[in-house]
């Protein structure tokens, strides 16, 4: 009787586990040109800070399909932990937020696990034009896309 509650108990527990998901907030070039990417951050107000200092970078298989085997080292061009500046290369997708178990639907909702919305500007400049995102605009730009907030430029 005691191990059917131990069985019990570890099937409960990887029921939990494979229930957690993971939103990630990307800027995705699928250009032919690389495009500079720079954003800053505050210290969060509450736990957990959405957006980070120390991005990801992931070669693309295709137009929207993230290749995860082909992770890319960038350099930050901006040395202040605040601050992040990066050239972003051709078909590449930039992974600089997430969120975990929970869904984005605006900048100022409320955030489960103490998440704070971080970002106070973002500049993205391509060949053709400079975008400059602040949270109450944050939305205009990023749009969920297969479950993750994205920018893209084409």
């Amino acid at each position: 009787m005691n191990s059917l509650k131990i069985l019990l108990f570890l099937v409960s527990i990887s029921f939990l586990w494979s229930c957690s998901w993971v939103q990630y907030f990307m800027v995705i070039n699928e250009s032919n040109e690389p495009i500079e990417v720079s954003y800053r951050l505050t210290a969060p107000e509450k736990t957990f800070a959405i957006f980070e200092n120390k991005p990801t970078a992931y070669e693309l298989k295709k137009p929207g399909q993230i290749n995860w085997d082909k992770k890319l080292e960038l350099t930050d061009l901006d040395t202040s932990f605040e601050k992040v500046k990066l050239q972003l290369p051709k078909n590449t997708a930039l992974i600089f937020g997430y969120l975990h178990n929970d869904k984005y639907t605006s900048y100022n909702q409320y955030f489960i696990n103490g998440r704070s919305f971080n970002l106070t500007e973002m500049t993205i400049k391509t060949s053709k034009e400079t975008f400059t995102i602040k949270p109450e605009t944050f939305d205009n730009y990023f749009k969920e896309q297969k479950g993750n907030v994205v920018w893209v430029e084409k």
